[in-house]
């Protein structure tokens, strides 16, 4: 298991939310459509998919991979290869016990099933491919200060 709980998740890695672009929802659908540097990418969204407005969001990406492996080259690189599907290499940023933040031209939140072997840390190169879905929580909107507004202005 990954994660405790949604709530907990979004705790732990909110600094590596993504500005992101969402899409309409598509009916019938669980699966969000979004727009991230330059990539369109569809998650399922965990926090509440029917809460999710299109617009600007803010998106926390969270691929599972079975492994991840050290690549020949050193280079950023993500590429879409099916629906919520993704093979992406890039920069470890963090790495929490089986969860690593890729930095493959925006952060990723990667969950691994497989054990990371022990020397895998902050400042390696990694690669994967992603199990489907990828996984996106949508951080809530921040609360904008309420207005008081006078008699004269009305």
């Amino acid at each position: 298991m990954f994660e405790e709980s949604v709530e907990g998740f979004i705790v732990r890695w909110r600094g590596y939310a993504n500005p992101a672009k969402l899409y309409s929802h598509p009916e019938g659908s669980p699966l969000l459509e979004c727009h991230i540097e330059g990539h369109i990418l569809n998650v399922f969204e965990r926090t509440n998919p029917y809460a999710a407005l299109p617009g600007n969001i803010q998106l926390i990406v969270n691929p599972t991979a079975q492994q991840v492996d050290k690549p020949e080259t050193h280079h950023k690189q993500l590429e879409v290869i099916g629906i919520s599907q993704v093979h992406a290499c890039g920069l470890v940023l963090v790495r929490n016990e089986q969860t690593v933040v890729i930095d493959a031209g925006f952060p990723l939140v990667v969950s691994v099933f497989d054990p990371l072997p022990d020397d895998v840390a902050a400042g390696d190169w990694l690669e994967f491919e992603s199990l489907n879905p990828i996984h996106g929580f949508v951080l809530p909107a921040a609360k904008r200060a309420s207005q008081t507004v006078s008699d004269e202005d009305i």
